[in-house]
């Protein structure tokens, strides 16, 4: 929708971040609007039984399996053999997609791809969650999250490697360099 009102040569951007860890955000954030989360008595249960609290079609439910592909407006159901060439395709739409882990690179390199002089980005963090409950399996969650909004790790995946292609190719000590003087 938004390529037909902006002039052809507009440079679209986006970021993404590894579901194993946006999972614990989404339940969090949208609990009250997922009724796949509000059902659940704790992500853990959540994720020890996805199908007993899940229903797709529901409303409200997107939030709770694949957000990221939904917000990208991509196909669900989606045939696993045509996940490589729309994520190719979503790729020339998006030529930069930022990793919100790497967030300090990412503004290095959007502010070079949009010729923006250095004055222009600034950092500060804001709207994080702050402490977060411990979990005395973070690697087994993470994994789990990523299996259960595989669409979303397909994708983040696959701009993993895109974003890091794009920092090889500016300079990982020029990079490194740009990243600490954004930070000071």
């Amino acid at each position: 929708q938004v390529q037909r009102v902006m002039p052809n040569d507009s440079f679209y951007f986006s970021i993404v971040r590894d579901p194993g860890t946006l999972g614990e955000s989404a339940f969090s954030y949208f609990r009250a609007a997922a009724p796949a989360f509000r059902r659940s008595p704790s992500l853990d249960a959540f994720l020890a039984s996805p199908s007993r609290f899940f229903r797709p079609g529901i409303r409200g439910n997107h939030y709770a399996r694949n957000l990221q592909w939904f917000d990208f407006g991509l196909p669900e159901p989606v045939d696993p053999r045509r996940i490589p060439g729309i994520l190719e395709e979503l790729e020339r739409v998006f030529p930069l997609v930022l990793l919100a882990e790497r967030f300090d690179e990412s503004l290095v390199l959007l502010r070079h791809r949009l010729c923006w002089p250095r004055r222009a980005v600034d950092l500060f963090p804001h709207n994080s969650r702050g402490d977060k409950p411990q979990n005395p399996d973070p690697e087994g969650r993470r994994r789990r999250l990523r299996a259960w909004n595989s669409l979303d790790w397909a994708l983040y995946s696959h701009f993993n490697r895109s974003f890091w292609r794009h920092a090889r190719e500016f300079g990982m000590e020029r990079l490194g360099k740009e990243v600490e003087e954004l930070r000071r």
